[in-house]
């Protein structure tokens, strides 16, 4: 009888019943040294975070989003939809949408890594403009704009319809030494050579131009959502 109800005590406890108490195993080398590895990962994230000086990639960033979105009320004005990432609501408050505006104190602009301005219009899904900061092998910072476009679809056998893409490198340069007024000069060449292939109908001769005055990019195959 003892040997019994010493097994009974024993047992283990059933999952949900409020009287159950599950007793976890002893912690090992494992699991202690995986605690002081995260500890010391998310210290030393916090101190690089901490020391990066980001007012001139706020500038950089404040700099395009407002020549992005001005160039998205050209395009508006000619009945080509295009859209902002980050998007508009975020980064600005409107006293007359969408031309009378002004920065939000409260969006943190230094915060950005990617800018994008993307052609929504019937036909241009994949037609987008986009700037983003990397880091290099070396640990320096650096702002890439690229132009993507679609090249068309290909049926895979095991994915599906794919749309192929391209790209185009518009710039490359150190961030601490990103120049406004050569970016200004890209966008003005690129951005009225977009808005001509609209009014033509047809990105032909826009893609052509970009794989003749600039390097090529990435080309990759992306899913395709018909």
């Amino acid at each position: 009888m003892a040997r019994r109800a010493a097994r009974k005590s024993a047992s283990v406890p059933i999952p949900g019943e409020p009287e159950s108490v599950v007793e976890h195993l002893p912690e090992d080398d494992f699991v202690s040294s995986l605690k002081t590895e995260l500890v010391r990962t998310h210290a030393a994230a916090d101190a690089r975070a901490g020391g990066e000086d980001l007012t001139h990639r706020a500038e950089l960033n404040k700099r395009l989003l407002q020549d992005l979105w001005e160039v998205h009320n050209q395009f508006e004005e000619a009945s080509v939809h295009l859209t902002v990432d980050p998007s508009q609501t975020l980064f600005a408050t409107f006293v007359e949408y969408p031309t009378k505006w002004a920065f939000r104190d409260t969006f943190d602009f230094g915060g950005v890594k990617t800018i994008e301005l993307a052609d929504r219009a019937a036909g241009w899904v994949g037609f987008t403009l986009r700037f983003w900061y990397y880091r290099t092998p070396e640990g320096a910072n650096h702002l890439r704009g690229i132009f993507e476009w679609c090249d068309g679809e290909s049926y895979h056998r095991y994915s599906g319809w794919m749309r192929m893409m391209s790209q185009a490198v518009l710039y490359d340069s150190a961030e601490d030494s990103a120049s406004i007024r050569d970016l200004h000069r890209i966008l003005k060449d690129v951005v009225v050579q977009w808005y001509g292939a609209h009014l033509e109908r047809t990105p032909d001769k826009f893609i052509s131009h970009l794989k003749d005055k600039y390097p090529k990019g990435a080309s990759y195959a992306k899913e395709s959502y018909r």
